[in-house]
């Protein structure tokens, strides 16, 4: 056996060492010495590629809650007070001590246990009949893009204005919003990905943007908040550009982990779960064959034409341990030795049946499974994601009406103001008229009523504006079925601040967030997709070895080295013994192992090692984005808090502004005072009360900022995840 393996297996390893890399086909017979040696110093040297370590888990947060259980805000119990340092410093909340979720903690939330689908975007004829037989082959077809549902709009229209209530206008947003059709179809992007996966394609990917609705003209640059009356002349008008307010602009945010333009490695060769028929059929004639007999012999020429019908056939499926099971059958050898025509394809037919398992490199169903794992995790995904953009519809839709009837509130201030200022002015007129009152006091009350009434204009245009921004939001207003007309929105709901307000329980509130918020449940998943492909980049780093069995029927060769499966496009290797029949009629049995057998393997080892490094960067930003996720509900209660605090202030200075203006309007009825302080007062008067309304505004959308923080948004509207993905609110 010594000798055996110096004669035949040490030039082989030579060879290898000297080529760094080689393909060897090995039979069972004497050189399986050979093969086995190259393998222990190969495997001696994959030992050392880079493995793939789990992360450090940190212990798990038992106060977080489950995606599902709901925190009541009446168990919220009265956060603690810090003790102050000196005596001007301000008492703050501690901040809480934070323990992290783990990134891959399980966290089922109404958007990954749901299975509807959309109806009016979902394919037909995606899925074939029949067990696979009948309608594979059809284009699947996809219904025109949804132009929208005007049903509940028209029944909201009155006098040619449109009523609306909050509930109203999220309904036609998520009915008719174009950014949460989008998301529809990116649910249905994500059920292709499984159907390719399941015949053995890989993954085409799904879209990770969500858009972020328009801030308005009551978002941050508000003139309702900016504008203020400072100004100790009140008959000079303050100025506020519309245009500059860029009130229509959105910011598309992308969940993406991964990165920019950042990829795993495709990993091992998929195997054909679809099974694949291959066949020929053709008309063959062959006339004037010489024969030559040898040395000496004169050649000698047949004069009979063969006319001959040619049919080959191969079939072939893999499985998910990685095996492939591939079939021809076929007639050529009648070619090369038939003397006669014949029309009978399976006369004689040639067949061979190979049957081959990988027992390294795409060997098990992890690896081979691996896209159909990874395309049902995006699947999640993808409701998440769609969830995600509910939550900012939602989100969007509400600040943008409560926007609206703030400015709504500040008109009428306005109109107030001016009725005000008019009823002065016309009142100093009469006793200018009357010669009781000097004339100049008639041309500062005109001049109020012109400021009053160029308030009152910028206010109409500030509310125009924002009818124009929530319409956008709620209706298709370039589709030809909103054709119902109607001069303004009318919201019908107010602003009411409870006299109370409830304690907030920070830690409970961080962990609730943290369990319920569809953005970092989808940031998990993403991590595991990433594992799974990591794991393939691993496994395609082993050596190529198969082992395989073979029969023949008329065959004459040893088997051949297929290709296993696919790159992941579902295009099989046509196999090499398609069209080579058998030259006599035998029996062929075989088995063996087939070896690849890379050296070096840098390649390989670089896509293992970077898929890793690529994996911990998912793992980093996802510890961020929970980190993030932790300061935007602390920052949202701090808003809240601030709101609560300013929006009694305001009233404060309302209240005192109109005892004041009282007490000023007393003293000028026994002529204690004039008509410019009358003037002062009631324009800073109509300032409080503007102030007031932006104050009330701002603790209404700190309050719908932190329910969208938390992740409940969509559970304090009373709205269904699955309506939403149908279209239709009840």
């Amino acid at each position: 056996m010594r000798r055996a393996f110096h004669q035949s297996g040490w030039p082989i390893l030579s060879r290898i060492l000297r080529k760094g890399g080689v393909s060897i086909a090995v039979a069972i017979d004497g050189t399986l010495l050979a093969a086995a040696l190259c393998l222990a110093v190969t495997f001696s040297a994959y030992a050392q590629l880079p493995q793939t370590v789990a992360p450090p888990t940190p212990a798990a947060d038992t106060t977080h809650l489950r995606a599902g259980q709901k925190q009541e805000t009446a168990n919220r119990s009265e956060q603690p007070r810090g003790t102050a340092t000196t005596p001007d410093a301000p008492s703050v909340p501690p901040i809480a001590p934070f323990v992290p979720t783990p990134p891959d903690a399980p966290q089922i939330s109404a958007a990954e246990a749901s299975h509807r689908e959309p109806t009016r975007e979902s394919p037909t004829g995606l899925t074939p009949i029949f067990h696979g037989l009948l309608g594979p082959f059809h284009r699947p077809n996809v219904s025109p893009l949804f132009g929208g549902d005007a049903t509940r709009l028209n029944a909201l229209i009155h006098d040619g204005k449109l009523f609306l209530t909050l509930n109203d206008a999220i309904a036609l947003a998520l009915e008719n919003n174009l950014d949460v059709e989008l998301q529809r179809y990116n649910l249905v992007l994500a059920q292709t990905d499984i159907t390719r996966a399941s015949g053995g394609g890989n993954l085409r990917g799904i879209d990770y943007g969500v858009q972020q609705p328009p801030n308005g003209v009551g978002g941050p640059g508000s003139p309702l908040l900016n504008a203020a009356t400072t100004n100790p002349n009140p008959t000079t008008p303050t100025v506020t550009d519309l245009t500059s307010l860029n009130a229509t602009n959105a910011v598309q945010q992308s969940l993406s982990e991964n990165g920019t333009g950042f990829t795993y490695a495709a990993g091992p060769n998929i195997p054909l779960f679809d099974p694949q028929l291959i066949g020929e059929f053709g008309w063959l004639r062959r006339s004037n064959t010489v024969t030559f007999a040898g040395a000496g012999t004169p050649a000698t020429a047949q004069p009979d034409s063969l006319h001959f019908i040619e049919t080959n056939v191969a079939y072939l499926e893999g499985f998910s341990s990685g095996a492939q099971l591939e079939a021809t059958v076929n007639n050529d050898s009648q070619v090369t030795n038939g003397s006669r025509s014949t029309l009978d394809p399976f006369s004689q037919p040639s067949t061979s049946v190979t049957f081959t398992q990988p027992l390294l490199r795409g060997a098990g169903r992890d690896v081979n499974l691996r896209f159909l794992h990874i395309a049902r995790l995006n699947d999640k995904v993808s409701r998440l994601i769609f969830e995600q953009q509910v939550l900012g519809t939602v989100y969007g839709t509400s600040r943008l009406y409560f926007d609206l009837v703030s400015l709504g509130e500040n008109v009428r201030v306005k109109q107030e103001a001016l009725r005000a200022a008019t009823k002065l002015r016309d009142d100093d007129r009469d006793q200018v008229e009357q010669g009781t009152l000097a004339p100049i006091e008639l041309t500062r009350a005109a001049a109020l009523a012109s400021s009053s009434e160029f308030d009152l204009i910028q206010a109409q245009g500030l509310y125009r504006q924002q009818e124009v921004i929530l319409k956008t939001q709620i209706l298709r207003t370039a589709s030809p079925i909103f054709s119902a007309q109607f001069s303004e929105i009318v919201p019908t709901d107010r602003i009411i601040v409870p006299d109370q307000f409830e304690p907030i329980d920070v830690p409970s509130l961080i962990a609730q967030g943290l369990a319920r918020r569809p953005d970092i449940a989808q940031a998990g998943l993403q991590i595991q997709a990433g594992r799974i492909s990591a794991r393939a980049s691993r496994n395609a780093a082993l050596p190529q070895l198969n082992v395989y069995a073979n029969i023949e029927t008329r065959g004459t060769s040893e088997q051949a080295y297929d290709t296993l499966g696919s790159t992941g496009t579902g295009l099989p290797a046509i196999p090499q013994n398609l069209a080579l029949g058998g030259l006599r009629t035998s029996t062929i049995y075989q088995a063996g192992v087939q070896l690849t057998l890379p050296i070096r393997n840098r390649v390989a080892s670089a896509d293992a090692a970077r898929d890793t490094v690529q994996l911990r960067q998912v793992e980093a930003r996802t510890e961020k984005l929970a980190a993030q996720a932790r300061e935007e509900i602390e920052s949202a209660v701090v808003a809240l808090q601030t709101a609560e605090a300013a929006y009694r202030a305001a009233t404060r200075s309302r209240d005192y502004q109109q005892q004041l203006l009282d007490a000023e309007r007393d003293k000028l009825s026994v002529g204690q005072s004039t008509d410019l302080l009358i003037l002062q007062n009631e324009a800073y008067l109509a300032q409080a009360r503007s102030t007031e309304i932006a104050a009330r505004s701002n603790w209404m959308k700190a309050h719908i900022e932190l329910d969208r923080a938390l992740g409940d948004l969509l559970e304090k509207n009373n709205i269904s995840l699955d309506d939403a993905i149908d279209g239709k609110l009840r």
